[in-house]
């Protein structure tokens, strides 16, 4: 368990004892992390905002109910991810592929800000990726969102997605393999490791 976990383990047990600043610092933490997740599927800020709000409203409430966690960045985006899909799913607002009604579409895109790099090169690059990362299947997108940018473990993901682990690895190997195949290796570790700008 890293500094940010142990940090995480504490804030949480003293909000579900009841401490209001607690609470607020995993709001403070975590907003901007589910907000971009959100983003992912939906360009309305405020079916986001209104998600992550009735999402922490609801761990208030219940606090006294809810247990602990290994992980509270998996719990609170398996739990916004929820909420929010039935946001969406209410308002018609996300297309479900037929009989899988955990398909939602995922939006990844890279922006120019996320590139750490300037160069101009890296520009055209990102037109590549966009154009590439579209070919990929809507749960291989999220999949390497939540694997390489969020740090989600294996398990984690499958977890989020009410899959089994060996389904994410290969949704995941086969996303590599793609993305592999038109771009190089070169470029697919600066997508991966280069591009999204760390969180904090």
């Amino acid at each position: 368990m890293d500094v940010r976990e142990q940090e995480d383990e504490i804030w949480w047990t003293s909000y579900r004892e009841g401490d209001e600043r607690s609470f607020e610092r995993i709001y403070q933490l975590y907003y901007s992390q589910l907000a971009n997740y959100g983003s992912k599927f939906t360009h309305d800020t405020g079916v986001i905002e209104e998600a992550v709000q009735d999402l922490f409203l609801k761990l208030w409430k219940n606090r006294d109910n809810i247990g602990t966690t290994p992980s509270v960045k998996h719990y609170l985006f398996k739990a916004f991810r929820r909420t929010l899909s039935r946001k969406l799913q209410k308002q018609d607002r996300f297309f479900l592929l037929p009989g899988n009604d955990n398909d939602l579409f995922f939006r990844f895109e890279l922006s120019q800000e996320q590139l750490l790099l300037r160069h101009e090169h890296l520009l055209e690059l990102k037109k590549q990726v966009d154009n590439i990362l579209s070919t990929l299947t809507n749960r291989q997108r999220e999949v390497i969102y939540l694997k390489f940018y969020e740090d989600l473990t294996y398990e984690e993901i499958a977890d989020l997605l009410q899959m089994q682990v060996g389904g994410v690895y290969k949704l995941t190997y086969r996303a590599l393999d793609r993305l592999r195949e038109h771009m190089g290796l070169l470029s697919l570790w600066l997508l991966l490791f280069c591009g999204p700008a760390k969180h904090a």
